[in-house]
């Protein structure tokens, strides 16, 4: 199995004002715009999914679907309350056993949950920081099913880098 991890893009600030429910806090232009280049960077590099499933907050949702789009994918992301608030890599690995073995699944999350994840995945003590930037990507690799601790990290892309490829 193979994992993708993608942070959401830069959302609005916080201001419990504008966004009482902070689960429904969008992302920015900008941030949509930066996601784009992002998925035209994945695609140039030939990142591929099977499945995409994405956290119920808004902005990992408007990732998803601006993933969803750049690669014509043809159904709505899953949505998985499994990475929603405080997950942590237990929960997410009984979530990618839904999932066939030899599958390659793509999650969309958020922080500080989705670099705990990363490093939960590759080293038996997670205690490895794996940061995922907003609109990062990470793939890690597993010989079998996903199990915490026997992922190989395949590649850490931060959206520098992939700003650079989608020009």
């Amino acid at each position: 199995m193979e994992v993708i991890l993608v942070r959401h893009a830069k959302a609005e600030n916080r201001d419990a004002n504008t966004w009482p429910d902070d689960d429904q806090r969008p992302l920015t232009a900008e941030g949509r715009a930066e996601q784009r280049a992002a998925t035209r960077s994945m695609k140039k590099m030939g990142i591929k999914f099977d499945f995409l499933v994405t956290s119920p907050l808004l902005r990992a949702r408007e990732t998803a679907d601006i993933l969803a789009k750049g690669y014509r994918w043809p159904e709505p992301p899953q949505v998985a309350d499994e990475l929603g608030h405080a997950y942590g890599a237990g929960a997410v690995v009984k979530l990618l056993a839904k999932f066939p073995p030899g599958a390659t699944v793509a999650l969309v999350g958020h922080e500080p949950d989705l670099s705990n994840l990363a490093g939960a995945l590759v080293t038996r003590d997670g205690r490895l920081n794996i940061a995922v930037k907003k609109s990062g990507v990470v793939g890690i690799e597993f010989e079998g099913p996903a199990e915490e601790g026997q992922g190989t990290l395949l590649y850490q892309l931060k959206p520098a880098h992939l700003r650079k490829l989608a020009e």
